[in-house]
């Protein structure tokens, strides 16, 4: 019998580990029904928005092969490989998400108060980063933006032509900078990562870089 619901078994185990997930992505929803905390869940997270529709058919085939049951090994109905194996691709996206490590830009390039803006430039250049974090005896002072040297320049006499070697980070970072900068702990994941930048736009805030530390602190380097 238990081979012969081979697929039903793992149909179940798959959809209660999503469940259970979901319900710790949106913990004061977790007395709800299954599509509920989905859809706020789907709100918030670009994995769960994804496969939002094929989660709501296979809640659908979830109640139609459990809550129906006669007994407590036998299903009335066995969903086809193809799908055990999809729910079971969407559960392994969903229960053991990627670290933000994996999706973070790399290298991490950044720059310190003495920094010239030739090479500021050339590292943008070679990298096609807008935004280059601010350290400085080891503490992240801030964060320097493409829009922080455009404002710069443009303020500079036309005729004055300025060296870009002796023009550093300290003369472009504005004393009262408006980009945001976050830190988060190395073993953050990319539900973590989307709930950061969700929390900051909910205050009318733009989160403009990520930086991953050991420690979540301004005195750690970020990780590279």
């Amino acid at each position: 019998m238990i081979e012969e619901n081979e697929r039903s078994l793992r149909f179940e185990v798959a959809f209660n580990r999503i469940h259970q997930q979901l319900k710790q992505l949106a913990p004061k929803q977790a007395q709800h029904s299954f599509i509920e905390i989905l859809h706020t869940c789907a709100q918030q997270h670009t994995v769960v928005r994804t496969h939002l529709d094929e989660l709501k058919q296979f809640a659908k085939l979830r109640n139609a092969i459990v809550h129906q049951k006669t007994d407590a090994h036998s299903y009335i109905a066995e969903p086809h490989e193809e799908i055990v194996k999809r729910i079971e691709q969407i559960d392994a996206l969903i229960s053991k998400p990627a670290d933000a490590l994996s999706i973070a830009s790399k290298p991490v390039c950044m720059v310190e108060l003495h920094t010239p803006l030739a090479e500021v430039l050339q590292m943008m250049k070679q990298f096609s980063y807008s935004e280059y974090p601010v350290f400085t005896k080891g503490v992240c002072k801030g964060l320097l933006t493409g829009k922080d040297i455009l404002k710069w320049m443009a303020h500079q006499q036309i005729d004055g032509s300025p060296n870009l070697f002796e023009v550093t980070v300290q003369d472009l970072l504005p004393e009262q900078s408006t980009s945001t900068l976050a830190f988060i702990k190395k073993e953050a994941n990319i539900f973590d990562v989307e709930y950061l930048f969700e929390s900051y736009q909910q205050s009318n805030k733009k989160l403009e870089a990520l930086l991953i530390t050991p420690m979540v602190r301004r005195k750690n380097f970020p990780l590279r």
